[in-house]
């Protein structure tokens, strides 16, 4: 998908910032903790005429938290949102590349009883964090622009088609940026921020044949607007498409 909106985002500029103007007018943060792997094997392809060292690959990796209806706060799982930016035509564009999260489990499993997944591993019940189709990185000062997710909810008594949103009705996400950008590295340049979304309703369960009403009970969904959150801090790192 290439859309030409701006994505006018911080930490790109802070990144941008460690390799044309230095340090000096950026937060420095430095980080005991190792750097994570960068993957950019799901960097996509630039449009046609689209010249490569006028766009970049941008990898952003996240943790955090998320709350769910009436599901308690538990951990995200890792994720990894890769996408592509630069001028088309003479206006900014962006190519949506991947959303990839691991799955993270949900205590107390599917049927939410103390203990039970634990004695019984057909009740265990795990979700991960996906793509619903739609993603677009305009930020407006702390907005960081919207993407759309779905939560898949993964049990041995659910089908594979089990989701809570799905891609016509998803989750979704516009996030505040709540700190940041601070850059923890530069060789490799990479930056850190924190960002949160506390206002996202979230629809109901589909695809779980005959457990969709077990599933929207233990969610807790459909939730209105303002019931839901998720907290997220991020790693971002880019790099020019003629230099890989």
């Amino acid at each position: 998908m290439t859309r030409s909106r701006f994505p006018r985002r911080a930490a790109v500029v802070a990144l941008a910032g460690v390799t044309a103007l230095g340090l000096a007018s950026l937060s420095q943060t430095a980080s005991a903790d190792p750097l994570p792997p960068f993957d950019f094997g799901d960097c996509p392809a630039i449009p046609a005429g689209a010249v490569p060292a006028q766009w970049r690959c941008e990898v952003l990796q996240s943790s955090g938290t998320i709350k769910i209806g009436d599901l308690a706060e538990q951990p995200t799982g890792a994720m990894r949102l890769v996408f592509a930016e630069g001028p088309l035509n003479g206006k900014p564009a962006q190519v949506f590349g991947s959303l990839r999260a691991e799955p993270t489990r949900v205590p107390d499993g599917l049927l939410g009883i103390p203990g039970l997944d634990q004695h019984n591993p057909l009740l265990r019940m795990d979700m991960r964090i996906e793509y619903a189709g739609f993603a677009d990185f305009q930020s407006d000062g702390n907005r960081m622009g919207e993407q759309h997710l779905k939560v898949r909810v993964i049990s041995p008594l659910l089908p594979g088609s089990c989701t809570i949103g799905d891609d016509k009705d998803p989750v979704k996400f516009k996030p505040l940026r709540t700190s940041g950008p601070d850059v923890i590295s530069t060789n490799p340049p990479v930056a850190r921020f924190t960002m949160e979304d506390k206002e996202y309703a979230v629809p109901k369960a589909r695809g779980c044949h005959g457990f969709d009403r077990l599933v929207n009970k233990r969610f807790g969904v459909p939730s209105a607007a303002g019931e839901s959150s998720m907290k997220l801090t991020t790693l971002v790192m880019m790099k020019q498409y003629d230099k890989m």
